[in-house]
């Protein structure tokens, strides 16, 4: 019963050795503890492991006479809604765009959105300590309402779009994950041409990884944009939160550049006055923000970070490199569907092609995020790379940010894997190859 498992935002691991049955038999029991529900509903992804551990997880919890809703197969961006249309806890099984073998639990409350350490998910851990184990059972049938209300979601979505007709054909990579069918049903509401790959959930994921940023998960939709004129590309990742854009061309956009593409093209029709980034995003945003006369708040990595900081701030939008985008009007949550339309909004409006309207931003090189194994002692690798830069600009917001006017990069320790994230930016590629190779020396050292 190890919480090494509670991260700063979700519930997360292998499975079956860190995640199983057992344990979300008691993960229910302890969330019962926790909140004392009366009803609770449960959707999930497509991981084959996500149906046993629903069972489970439903079991807990109806023994201690809990109401449960059964939303099956679905995003989280629809449970997060599904939690504040109807007012009822919600739960979603899943990973995300981790493996196969992975699953998890993100938390949705009626009251708060989304739940993390600090609203909630510490309470749960420690519940989940304590709790009384028991080895996991299904005693009885569950006794549960299927729940799902996709056409309610769908015109949640279209309602919150500026009215547009476009001409565009859009290729979508589902990677076999939960989204795929929402995605379908707003694109043909709304008579967008698309072509699809991978839009039938599907737990082994046969094309690719759940995870867009991978080069492998990109190769699909590349060859599929080289046999038909789009006006952009995109791959899902496996809950369908997360989005990963490409030009015309078939080229990888780096989510700074999209993002700064949304602040100036698509946020003035939302009457725009402040705009969320986390640390990682380029500088390009910054400059884009205040262009446009827009507040820009930087915040850690992290969608409850993100959402409390839009709050504060009154933001329209933020934005994650990882290709996370939350919107407002999606009480703060990330939605790739939300982002996709935007995308479609802007191209249509501006009647050119994407490539051309990215050059603006392209000021500065923007490198893909670089993934490190974790090894060594934080203190230490911080204080060194602190040390060999003391003469540059240093915050510590998240991770360590350091830069000139000439080149920055952030480092961070990733709260869902062991791995240190690296994201460089600069005027010259010579300049920013020899700052990775010092960094990456630094880390191997």
């Amino acid at each position: 019963m190890s919480s090494s498992i509670f991260h700063e935002y979700d519930i997360r691991g292998h499975y079956p050795g860190e995640v199983n049955e057992t344990i979300f038999y008691n993960l229910g029991k302890a969330y019962y503890e926790a909140f004392k529900p009366k009803k609770i509903a449960i959707g999930r992804d497509s991981r084959l492991s996500g149906e046993t551990l629903f069972l489970y997880l439903a079991s807990a919890l109806q023994n201690k006479k809990v109401k449960i809703i059964d939303l099956g197969c679905v995003s989280t961006p629809f449970c997060l809604w599904y939690s504040q249309k109807y007012k009822v806890d919600t739960l979603m099984i899943t990973a995300s765009h981790n493996p196969k073998d992975q699953n998890g639990l993100k938390l949705f409350s009626a009251k708060n959105g989304i739940v993390d350490k600090l609203t909630g998910l510490n309470k749960l851990e420690n519940k989940f300590k304590n709790v009384n184990t028991s080895e996991a059972k299904v005693e009885h049938k569950i006794d549960s309402k299927k729940h799902s209300p996709i056409g309610e979601y769908v015109d949640f979505i279209i309602k919150k779009m500026p009215s547009f007709r476009s001409k565009l054909k859009i290729a979508l990579d589902f990677s076999n994950g939960s989204s795929g069918p929402e995605f379908v049903l707003v694109l043909e509401k709304l008579k967008i041409d698309f072509a699809t790959l991978n839009e039938t959930p599907n737990g082994k994921f046969p094309a690719h990884s759940p995870n867009p940023l991978l080069p492998e998960s990109q190769k699909g939709i590349k060859i599929l944009m080289k046999q038909s004129k789009f006006g952009f590309g995109v791959v899902i990742d496996g809950d369908g939160d997360r989005v990963l854009f490409l030009d015309e061309l078939g080229e990888v956009i780096d989510p700074s550049y999209v993002f700064s593409l949304f602040i100036e093209n698509y946020l003035p029709y939302k009457k725009a006055k402040a705009v969320v980034k986390n640390i990682a995003l380029a500088r390009v945003v910054d400059e884009t923000a205040k262009k446009k006369g827009m507040q820009l708040g930087v915040v850690p990595v992290g969608r409850t970070k993100m959402q409390a900081t839009m709050k504060k701030i009154k933001a329209e939008m933020g934005a994650e490199k990882s290709g996370h985008y939350f919107f407002k009007d999606l009480y703060y949550g990330d939605n790739a569907i939300v982002a996709v339309l935007a995308m479609v909004f802007v191209l249509n409006k501006k009647k050119k092609p994407l490539s051309k309207l990215l050059e603006p931003y392209r000021n500065y090189i923007i490198i893909p995020e670089i993934n490190i194994p974790f090894e060594g002692r934080i203190d230490k690798i911080i204080g060194t790379i602190k040390e060999k830069y003391k003469n540059e600009n240093i915050s510590e917001i998240d991770g360590l940010s350091v830069e000139n006017s000439a080149w920055r990069f952030n480092l961070r320790r990733s709260n869902t894997e062991s791995v240190w994230r690296l994201n460089l930016e600069g005027k010259n590629r010579e300049e920013i190859n020899k700052l990775k190779e010092e960094i990456e020396n630094i880390l191997k050292a």
